[in-house]
């Protein structure tokens, strides 16, 4: 090799280590023989976990089980009335108590009670607390029957027409002969009977001289559904108690929806008006009666149709 070939060749491997220099280096991968897998060690821990998840259940239906049930909140019910309504008895797991259908339970057996909280003290206490209604509503069935339910509408008893004046009366509407613990149902008018149908169609119309007056035909008033009056009953009653008008409603008169009244006490005619603005005329009400004396007895319109926004006091002839 001459002296020419052996400067390139002396360059290239000089530009070559040049090069290297400036890459980054990467490690490098060590292959090792194949490892064979620990079968045994597997199964060892999937018999651990299965173990302990046995031993938890386990503990779960021995140690956890009902001992004593525990009931706070009760006056119209004793406690045996609630524990018995519950369905739970004692030696139950404690821990798969369902909330939702013992409080089920106990509300449609007893239907005084409004709400039911369930709590658990291991290891072995159920607690269960309940409210119980405030106050009841009394209002007629389609068979004279007079029954008790709820501003909700759910019936809690039957009762008697002298026990009914004890208790604010739906006027206006009857409903179909209810479920104790069910949900009232307006009852639909009857039909005419066909002796009365054939009898107006027998009768003849009067004959009319010419020089009779022939009178214009009475308006016909729009038709309102039962239904629709027990709605707007209940959603009174549903204001009443909003504005802690409790039991100081003697009577709900719902005739006609469009000229709504109640009586309170035996003091105030109150009138509602149409059922617009219900809760805000209720609430009217209220501040009206907490501003006006003991011996005053009048008339209370607060339908916003004569006074806007304001409650107008006439009072009876006799003060």
């Amino acid at each position: 090799m001459d002296t020419k070939e052996r400067k390139r060749a002396v360059r290239a491997r000089s530009g070559a280590a040049a090069t290297g220099t400036r890459r980054k280096k990467t490690a490098d991968v060590v292959y090792t023989q194949p490892k064979a897998f620990q079968r045994n060690r597997f199964l060892l821990h999937l018999l651990t976990v299965a173990a302990v998840v046995l031993a938890l259940t386990l503990g779960m239906s021995i140690f956890f089980k009902v001992e004593t049930v525990a009931v706070a909140g009760t006056q119209k019910y004793t406690p045996w009335d609630i524990r018995q309504a519950s369905g739970i008895q004692e030696g139950e797991n404690l821990l798969t108590l369902n909330e939702a259908m013992v409080a089920g339970k106990i509300r449609t057996q007893l239907p005084y009670v409004d709400t039911v909280r369930l709590g658990i003290k291991l290891p072995d206490t159920v607690n269960i607390e309940i409210t119980e209604l405030d106050v009841v509503y009394a209002v007629q069935a389609s068979d004279s029957s007079w029954w008790l339910m709820t501003s909700g509408g759910r019936v809690v008893e039957q009762t008697t027409l002298v026990q009914s004046d004890s208790y604010t009366k739906i006027l206006g509407v009857l409903i179909e002969v209810p479920a104790v613990g069910g949900q009232v149902k307006a009852a639909q008018p009857e039909a005419p009977t066909e002796a009365a149908t054939e009898e107006t169609s027998e009768t003849e119309p009067e004959e009319t001289t010419a020089t009779e007056e022939v009178t214009a035909p009475a308006v016909i008033p729009l038709t309102v559904l039962p239904s629709e009056q027990l709605d707007t009953a209940i959603s009174i009653l549903q204001y009443l108690e909003d504005n802690s008008v409790l039991g100081g409603v003697d009577s709900v008169d719902v005739t006609d929806i469009y000229d709504l009244r109640l009586w309170y006490e035996d003091r105030y005619q109150v009138i509602l008006g149409d059922g617009a603005q219900l809760g805000k005329k209720v609430k009217a009400m209220k501040q009206a009666i907490d501003q006006m004396t003991d011996y005053q007895r009048g008339e209370l319109d607060v339908s916003f149709t004569t006074w806007p926004d304001q409650v107008g006091y006439t009072p009876f002839l006799d003060e």
